[in-house]
């Protein structure tokens, strides 16, 4: 299409210059005729002057219609006509005639409409017959009224011949090289007047089509320049209304405050700084994003300015917050109300443990409730932070060895903790199993990792490396001898195994010289 487009306006051009050419050269012809036959009583008619009259009418008709006639039509008219009147002239009056200068009118007009094949052809068919007329009139073979054969030789058409040929090549090549690279200018300009409007349309389209926003460019004076976005068309509004207006003129009804926080924002843009600023208008939010247009010179004398109604996002985000808030607090009130369920069935368990005679059994009672004590220490913590998702785990193991120490040691043992632990927090799915972890571990190495021994130490240290949690639990006790044994019959250490296999953990123990649990666990547990 766009080849047609290129086409039809070159084809238009061309078709403009003959029409002028065929005015200006008809009616200078039509005013050589004229005082040509001056005196009018010494003009015989005859057949050259008839065919002069007959060649200049016809013109006058081609140019009268040359809205209805194509451009080759009227250019071979032209070229027809002028030859005709050259032939006439020269069979008349020979190498006297004026005329056959004409002869340089023919690959002109003829290289406007066709190519150069075509008019070296038409030159070379004029030449042949200008050489021609000239030998048959020197042999006598034609007849010239106004030439005498005999006072000029062949050699005088011959050097008409070439001065003419010299001027027509020259003219014809210069033609052809020009309308050559005008063809290439033309082409080229029409490729990057089609790269524009191909540009410009693209532009448009996305300005036109930005979500929820108005975008404009203003000057260095703040006067819009261009107006597009969807919300002109969502609201309605003529982006093109906006055009030639300043700042102050589209922000008039805002208030002082928020027009100066949006003025000095733009002007601190012409400055090269880009800005974004988010104001309420009516009810209404808009988030400003600027930023200069710089020149090819380096000089910013304009900005682009893309204000979006985020008024949804916002009302959203609130929304939002107002659901987290709501939900934070009722998962707040489910902790809160798990760590009093199991503080009231920890303390039933504690009143009835006080009615039991069998020292076994209340040792069986209060390991029971400390294990349910280390399931409410979960909540509690969980409770108390803001963070309902991951619990402290230094603050967790300390709280829980202190629970476990007072409620186990009735023997009063001197017994004293060292915590180094390097990880921040933990889940909650990993937080129940090592507290009960935990509580086991301390509960027997208060019964029975110290007897004999004046003073007892338990160590717990916990670190994170590639995503793996590594926790070692020890004490200085005296170790377990048969540690294979009361492994395999002790509900302790199944408890713990199970626990442990809960959190995909790998553990190894070690009882010679005290006792000894290392095992590592993926940081992120994997859920089902």
């Amino acid at each position: 299409m766009r080849n047609l487009v290129s086409t039809y306006n070159r084809v238009s051009v061309k078709d403009e210059l003959i029409d002028r050419i065929l005015l200006t050269g008809t009616s200078i012809g039509f005013g050589v005729l004229i005082i040509s036959l001056f005196p009018l009583d010494k003009q015989p008619l005859n057949l050259d002057l008839l065919l002069d009259c007959t060649a200049i009418s016809f013109l006058f008709l081609t140019y009268f219609y040359r809205q209805k006639l194509t451009i080759y039509f009227k250019t071979n008219t032209i070229l027809i006509l002028v030859f005709a009147v050259v032939v006439s002239d020269l069979l008349e009056d020979g190498l006297y005639t004026p005329d056959s200068s004409l002869m340089v009118i023919l690959p002109f007009l003829s290289i406007l409409v066709y190519n150069f094949r075509v008019t070296f052809w038409i030159f070379l068919f004029c030449v042949a017959t200008y050489f021609g007329i000239g030998v048959a009139i020197e042999t006598g073979i034609l007849e010239s009224e106004n030439y005498v054969v005999g006072t000029n030789s062949l050699f005088r058409w011959a050097e008409q011949i070439i001065a003419l040929s010299v001027v027509i090549f020259v003219i014809t090549l210069f033609l052809q090289k020009y309308m050559s690279v005008n063809n290439e200018l033309i082409h080229s300009l029409e490729n990057q007047n089609q790269e524009l409007i191909n540009r410009d349309t693209l532009l448009t389209a996305i300005t036109q089509n930005i979500p929820r926003s108005y975008l404009s460019v203003f000057d260095e004076n703040l006067v819009v320049q261009f107006t597009g976005g969807s919300e002109f068309d969502h609201h309605r509004i003529n982006p093109d209304s906006f055009n030639g207006l300043r700042l102050e003129e589209i922000f008039k009804d805002v208030e002082t405050k928020i027009y100066q926080s949006i003025k000095e924002a733009y002007e601190a843009t012409l400055q090269g700084e880009s800005q974004i600023l988010e104001v309420q208008i009516e009810g209404n939010y808009y988030l400003h994003k600027t930023m200069p247009l710089t020149q090819h010179d380096g000089r910013i004398n304009s900005m682009l300015s893309v204000v979006e109604n985020i008024t949804e996002q916002v009302k959203t985000k609130e929304l939002i917050e107002r659901n987290l808030e709501e939900k934070n607090v009722l998962l707040q009130e489910i902790h809160h109300r798990v760590k009093n369920n199991l503080a009231i069935v920890s303390g039933l368990l504690t009143l009835q443990n006080a009615r039991v005679k069998n020292e076994e059994l209340k040792h069986i009672i209060n390991k029971s409730v400390n294990r349910i004590l280390s399931i409410a220490k979960v909540h509690e913590l969980l409770y108390e932070s803001n963070d309902f998702t991951q619990i402290p785990f230094e603050e967790y193991v300390k709280e829980l060895s202190n629970t476990v120490l007072e409620s186990m040691n009735s023997d009063e043992k001197n017994i004293s903790f060292s915590c180094n632990i390097e990880i921040d927090s933990i889940s909650i799915n990993h937080g129940i199993p090592l507290g009960i972890v935990f509580n086991e571990l301390i509960t027997n190495s208060i019964k029975y990792g110290f007897n004999g021994k004046e003073n007892g130490l338990i160590t717990i240290r916990a670190f994170s490396k590639n995503g793996i949690n590594h926790i070692e639990y020890l004490d200085n006790g005296v170790g377990i001898a048969s540690f294979d044994t009361t492994y395999a019959k002790g509900l302790g250490f199944t408890l713990i195994n199970s626990l442990l296999s809960q959190i995909d953990a790998t553990s190894v123990y070690a009882t010679d010289n005290g006792f000894k649990l290392s095992f590592t666990f993926p940081a992120r547990l994997n859920q089902a």
